[in-house]
């Protein structure tokens, strides 16, 4: 079991570190990890490698990012504006 210390943008101060059961990875792998909602996924840079656990719980590396056989998560096809669920009227974002 490797834990892994992954960061969401290069310039990020603070790393996230998550478990990974497979392949070694190396420094600069990008990685799929869940997202805050727990339905999808988000694309990470590892930034560095222990095998020794951290003494709090983590989540788990969904896999490595195959660029050339899905499309990146940060990647949307939704128009600029997004429907609030709650009271229908289209937010400008």
């Amino acid at each position: 079991m490797q834990y892994v210390a992954c960061k969401f943008r290069p310039e990020d101060k603070r790393a996230y570190t998550y478990e990974w059961e497979g392949e070694p990875l190396t420094k600069g792998d990008i990685v799929k990890v869940p997202d805050k909602s727990g339905d999808g996924w988000q694309r990470v840079t590892v930034d560095a490698i222990s095998d020794e656990a951290p003494p709090f719980a983590c989540k788990p590396i969904l896999g490595l990012y195959t660029p050339d056989v899905e499309p990146d998560a940060d990647a949307s096809d939704e128009s600029e504006d997004a429907t609030d669920p709650f009271d229908g009227v289209p937010l400008p974002f």
